[in-house]
């Protein structure tokens, strides 16, 4: 038996209680042909919902003869059809189907609501049957967008489908209780739903969507009035939306990570040109939509653990947008290049606005994937995107080994030695060392000369004064004005190693 009250939320559309109770329970329904007198006449105990499949034309005084018919039989309520014509009932009828406790329930279509009604309370396969070839119909007939497919299944269904990740996040419409994502998020190894009662009495089932790529996603619906052919109907329903959504998701990601190569090549062959790309590849740069004559800041997100980056894409790019960052996203093998562009020069407070929107982002993304992010500096025209690039690589690798600063390097906030450790294995190297140590020549060498051995001699002055055949102090008087010229702490060991690796590399190239 089932109350009156959890049916009605489940019928169909345009129909409300003119009348009565709704507290009344349901075991059974019978569709009764004729007028009020006739249906009158042909109730019985034990009918349980009686419903007038004739439309009414008003709700008169043999109207008010059926409601004591029906109450003696122990109708707990009425199903009644009316036109746009019927005027509703009085206030003599509405004060008696009260005292009677029978409810009066309108209807556009007393025959879909009574076939309603008996699939609610029944327990036949029917339904189910009727709404799993309902999806599929939707499922081939809708077009390869999500949404579209989900509006059209929600509307068959008559509530809101709810597309959820592995761990019960919403990816499309609302999410659900933290509790219900949980029990999600825990389970695995299964393709039959998975139904979890929530703390108001609502029960949310959901299906798998087998996509064969990548972590799981359900697809569940809430009710509110889980009724046991509701829930058969609503869940053999989803099990067929969810091929359907599996087959779109495959599809999409064919094209996800075509369009993934095709970035990537492109990038790599903007980098082969070294800056000068040949006209054909800067229409393809062009179709694609990027700016290369403009002043550029490279980004580089390189992620802590193995991630699928095609699918973190979308990840990428809303977390850049939510902090005001307008940027090119390519994939990489180990995480992302993105960039900024402008076409006019930014000027110093601009840029570090961006390197502070970078940091944010990389917060934001740390509940999908934790990086190491490097912000380059800020360089004009193709050239100056690969540079940028190139720079930002080099300061993710850096900040890589730096916890302490949340794996977030900007290169504009550090050291030429600092950046020395990061630009070892790349063509920057030699440039940067010959730069860093440029002011070291004055006085024909001696300083550099007198660098070199103190680094060898692991920062021994006595042992440097040896070497050189000077005298100590002599010794520390150079290696104060080292420190002064090349503006460096020689007392910290990283910038040791950066000029140790500087002396090293320029020794051997001379």
């Amino acid at each position: 038996m089932i109350p009156v009250s959890e049916l009605l939320p489940l019928m169909p559309a345009a129909t409300i209680v003119l009348a009565g109770p709704t507290s009344g329970t349901v075991g059974g329904v019978r569709g009764i042909v004729g007028s009020p007198e006739q249906v009158g006449r042909a109730v019985a105990a034990g009918d349980g919902v009686v419903a007038l499949l004739t439309p009414l034309e008003r709700f008169d005084a043999r109207f008010d003869v059926l409601l004591r018919r029906a109450a003696a039989a122990g109708v707990p309520a009425l199903l009644v059809g009316r036109t746009v014509d019927t005027p509703p009932p009085g206030r003599g009828t509405l004060a008696l189907a009260d005292r009677l406790g029978v409810a009066v329930i309108a209807t556009d279509d007393p025959w879909t609501a009574s076939v309603r009604v008996h699939e609610l309370i029944g327990s036949g396969d029917a339904p189910a049957a009727r709404a799993a070839l309902a999806a599929a119909r939707i499922g081939l007939d809708a077009g390869p967008d999500l949404d579209e497919l989900f509006a059209r299944l929600g509307s068959e269904l008559g509530h809101e489908l709810r597309f959820l990740d592995s761990s019960g996040r919403a990816l499309r419409g609302a999410g659900v209780a933290p509790d219900t994502a949980a029990v999600l998020a825990r389970t695995v190894g299964t393709s039959d739903p998975v139904w979890v009662t929530e703390e108001d009495g609502a029960a949310v089932v959901a299906v798998p969507v087998p996509t064969g790529i990548g972590p799981r996603a359900w697809l569940a619906v809430r009710l509110t009035a889980p009724l046991r052919a509701e829930r058969a109907t609503v869940a053999s329903a989803l099990r067929v939306a969810a091929v359907a959504t599996g087959h779109r998701l495959v599809l999409t990601r064919l094209d996800d990570e075509r369009d993934a190569r095709w970035r990537m090549a492109m990038l790599d062959d903007l980098r082969a040109a070294e800056g000068v790309p040949a006209p054909s590849l800067v229409q393809r740069t062009i179709a694609a939509g990027w700016e290369l004559d403009a002043w550029h800041i490279g980004i580089r997100l390189v992620a802590r653990t193995p991630v699928d980056t095609v699918a973190l894409r979308g990840a990428v790019e809303t977390a850049a947008d939510a902090h005001g960052l307008t940027v090119t996203v390519v994939e990489q093998t180990d995480g992302w290049a993105l960039w900024t562009s402008a076409d006019d020069e930014p000027d110093r407070l601009a840029v570090a606005a961006v390197a502070t929107a970078v940091r944010s982002a990389q917060n934001d993304l740390r509940g999908a994937v934790d990086t190491a992010a490097g912000v380059g500096s800020l360089h004009a025209g193709p050239a100056g995107l690969v540079r940028t690039l190139g720079e930002a690589g080099d300061a993710a690798r850096l900040a890589a080994s730096r916890p302490e600063s949340g794996y977030f390097v900007h290169v504009d906030r550090l050291g030429l030695a600092q950046l020395l450790l990061a630009w070892t294995q790349t063509d920057t190297f030699l440039p940067a060392a010959e730069q860093l140590l440029a002011p070291l020549e004055r006085g024909g060498g001696a300083l550099r000369a007198t660098l070199a051995a103190y680094l060898d001699a692991e920062s021994s002055v006595a042992e440097t004064a040896a070497v050189l055949g000077v005298h100590r102090n002599t010794v520390w008087d150079r290696i104060t004005r080292i420190e002064r010229l090349i503006g460096v702490d020689l007392k910290d060991p990283e910038t040791r190693l950066a000029l140790h690796l500087a002396t090293r590399a320029l020794g051997a190239a001379g």
